[in-house]
């Protein structure tokens, strides 16, 4: 019997997000739960001074990825990335993964074990160690959902979170932005490019999780970081929102290679919108921006590109803007990757 209500695609993930909030959260919730729903993992102290972090994401074959696009060792790596990612704009150590697959049993043996060699070999390079999960039939598509567990500082101002923004912060990324989402429109428009397209397939397949880069940022002192897994557009206006600040970014600054300038007419959209990036946004005071800009340097990783500024929305709701390279100041519509969203 129906419960009556709005289809999902006409109220969007965000919005069914902010429903579920509601219906699971306690009125009151345990003095142990440090952060629940609503920013990349949830923190919970179970004994005094010990934090865990945990994140889980599900990833479903012909929405998350599709078998003839990659191979069964890139799925094991980008399945146990994209948490490690949420971890990683924690701030947090990852420790202990757990993995369900939903498989339909006409997988060879050898097709789960190269899944399960390329997320081993992801997790020795963080130290994680793959400690159980769950095997179930799925007849329809495979699905696959990754649990992870690490820790964080006993400070509860040491995490990274969305909501830690403030106005007179400068904008930084990690990394470049668009490559991941220009390798999804080569395999979605079967595209051969003259330049680019192995790289953007690789960042597509195998993303890289920010671990380190998210350690050394809240060791610098940053406080606010979340990663890119919707697209600038739609997960910068997500700090925003939950900072209650609004932001400048300059067009010309965002790190878009040319190889996505070049492939695409429409290659803001392609960089800015659709997403999977897994780098690190965050914001900070200029004197640690500058600070996490030696740092970086001197462990050896490029230092984060800056790419605007936060800006106070007094009783205005929280906005996004874009400066062009005119200097010209103009609002931008949020809007990211988006599950159930008909638009």
């Amino acid at each position: 019997m129906s419960l009556g209500g709005r289809p999902l695609r006409d109220i969007g993930e965000f919005a069914l997000l902010e429903q579920i909030a509601r219906v699971a959260e306690r009125p009151q919730p345990s003095l142990r739960l440090k952060l629940g729903i609503g920013d990349d993992a949830a923190v919970w102290e179970p004994r005094p001074h010990r934090w865990l972090v945990v994140s889980s994401d599900t990833l479903v074959e012909r929405v998350h990825f599709r078998l003839d696009w990659t191979d069964w060792e890139s799925l094991g790596h980008k399945a146990l990335a994209v948490n490690l990612s949420d971890l990683a704009a924690m701030g947090a150590r990852p420790w202990l993964a757990l993995v369900a697959l939903g498989l339909r049993g006409s997988e060879r043996d050898q097709e789960i074990m190269a899944f399960y060699r390329g997320m081993r070999r992801l997790a020795d390079r963080f130290r994680v160690e793959i400690v159980g999960g769950d095997l179930s039939s799925s007849p329809q598509a495979v699905t696959i959902t990754v649990t992870v567990i690490g820790d964080g500082p006993n400070d509860p101002q040491g995490l990274l979170t969305r909501s830690a923004a403030q106005p007179g912060d400068w904008i930084g990324v990690t990394g470049p932005l668009g490559l991941a989402a220009a390798g999804l429109r080569v395999y979605e428009r079967d595209l051969r490019l003259l330049d680019g397209s192995p790289v953007m397939q690789e960042a597509y397949n195998r993303p890289c999780p920010r671990v380190r880069e998210g350690l050394l940022l809240r060791r610098c002192g940053v406080r606010a970081a979340m990663d890119i897994s919707d697209g600038l557009f739609g997960d910068l206006p997500k700090m925003c929102q939950q900072s209650h600040v609004s932001a400048v970014v300059d067009l010309f600054a965002i790190p878009i290679p040319n190889a996505v300038k070049w492939a695409f007419d429409d290659w803001q959209d392609v960089a800015l919108r659709t997403g999977e990036d897994y780098e690190l946004l965050f914001t900070a005071p200029p004197p640690i921006f500058e600070r996490v800009c030696t740092v970086f340097a001197r462990a050896g990783l490029r230092p984060p590109y800056r790419i605007g500024e936060v800006i106070p929305c007094g009783e205005e709701e929280p906005q996004l803007f874009v400066r062009n390279v005119l200097g010209r100041v103009e609002p931008v519509i949020a809007r990211g990757y988006s599950h159930f969203s008909s638009a």
